[in-house]
């Protein structure tokens, strides 16, 4: 069984953030993601943090903003991984991150062929 993904990100890389679910998707992740003006706002956002397994933040350029921010100690609340695409430019949250990973070992680690 496959696991589940939530992606968060700003939504100024909303067109890559998509790119990113059609890949993952594409490879049989289930995979979730927030979009502009989605019905039930960040109750919808945490709703999906807590179906899924894993939160991946999709952060261009080492950038979090405070949603996602949120978003990311929210999923460290409930005890589950966050992974991030890059380092979080604020060092106080890098440390938090379970790993930084490409959606490629992320497909290859929930498909059973990681190398870690």
């Amino acid at each position: 069984m496959s696991k589940s993904v939530y992606i968060a990100g700003s939504f100024k890389n909303l067109e890559k953030m998509l790119a990113i679910r059609e890949t993952l998707v594409n490879a049989g992740i289930e995979t979730t993601i927030s979009e502009p003006l989605q019905a039930n706002g960040i109750d919808g956002c945490l709703q999906r943090i807590r179906e899924a397994e894993i939160t991946y933040i999709l952060n261009f350029g080492g950038y979090v903003g405070k949603s996602v921010a949120m978003d990311i100690g929210y999923a460290l609340g409930l005890g589950k991984p966050v992974y991030a695409l890059e380092p979080i430019e604020d060092p106080g949250i890098t440390h938090l991150l379970t790993r930084v990973v490409t959606p490629d070992d992320v497909i290859a680690e929930l498909s059973g062929n990681s190398k870690n």
